[in-house]
């Protein structure tokens, strides 16, 4: 559902290299500018997920139950089940990057059964009172708006250390022994050639991206509610559909972020609408 930092591969947007770092004597040297536009993604994060809070608690009311529901089942489903098949999988097959057709497929298809799955035992089982349209756009913020956090945190605290390590010169001293030579480099050209519009670019995602979750929390609580499991399973594979040719960005076959991010821009509008259509086919 994302393409800054789901699977914590790290993309390098080579099409923004003004102002990306300066020159100290033969040092290579983060700017400043960019090391303060990295905590960006992750104030707007948490700021995105207390504004929804607030905002849907005046507009529909918020269920506190559905709420916390929805965030832990984030953490659970996608942060340690999901994560630990992908651990399995990705030491298995460690040449996954070279083959996006496939890994595209398995990545949607991880992603589209822990979430919707998720959504949907927790709906049957612990949440059976809770099958209005309060609960489920409660239900969605939980889990879109902790996936924001914990996401944008996985990702931008590493790149800060790494930001002030560079400017100290202690990163290859410092990780030296923990990770191959390579990795080390490639490491230090990804934090010195990601611009700030890339990081900028993580905030646009993340609030898109809520939505989406919003909208698939709505769809699956209809799919409980009308006991249609089928519409599960259609939910799992538009899901996959869409996660599909973000893959393509995190192995490094497509880099035009932007064209990327458009994207998710127009499904997280067609998220906005769907949001509004289930108002009508939940009490």
């Amino acid at each position: 559902m994302t393409v800054i930092g789901k699977y914590n591969i790290i993309i390098i947007d080579n099409d923004n290299i003004k102002g990306k770092a300066f020159i100290r004597g033969e040092d290579i040297m983060v700017s400043t500018a960019k090391i303060i536009s990295m905590f960006f993604p992750m104030m707007f994060s948490l700021v995105l997920f207390i504004g929804l809070i607030l905002y849907f608690r005046k507009k529909t009311g918020i269920a506190v139950k559905p709420l916390i529901a929805g965030t832990i089942g984030f953490v659970v489903m996608t942060q340690v089940l999901e994560k630990a098949l992908h651990l399995v999988v990705i030491t298995a097959f460690p040449n996954y990057a070279d083959h996006p057709w496939a890994f595209g497929l398995y990545g949607g298809l991880a992603a589209g059964l822990f979430e919707e799955l998720g959504r949907f035992l927790l709906f049957t089982w612990l949440l059976k009172k809770f099958h209005d349209y309060k609960s489920g756009i409660s239900f969605g913020i939980g889990w879109g708006g902790i996936e924001a956090v914990l996401l944008m945190l996985t990702m931008m605290v590493p790149n800060i250390m790494f930001a002030f390590m560079i400017n100290a010169g202690t990163l290859e001293k410092t990780l030296a022994g923990q990770m191959p030579a390579d990795q080390v480099a490639a490491i230090k050209d990804t934090v010195l050639n990601n611009g700030v519009s890339f990081y900028l670019l993580a905030c646009v995602e993340r609030f898109f991206a809520v939505f989406m979750q919003i909208t698939f929390s709505l769809w699956v609580l209809i799919a409980v509610l009308k006991k249609k499991f089928v519409y599960v399973i259609y939910i799992i594979l538009i899901h996959a559909a869409i996660d599909f040719p973000l893959v393509f960005v995190q192995t490094g076959h497509f880099t035009n972020l932007w064209v990327v991010e458009l994207y998710i821009a127009i499904v997280g509008m067609i998220s906005f609408w769907l949001i509004k259509k289930g108002r009508v086919l939940l009490p």
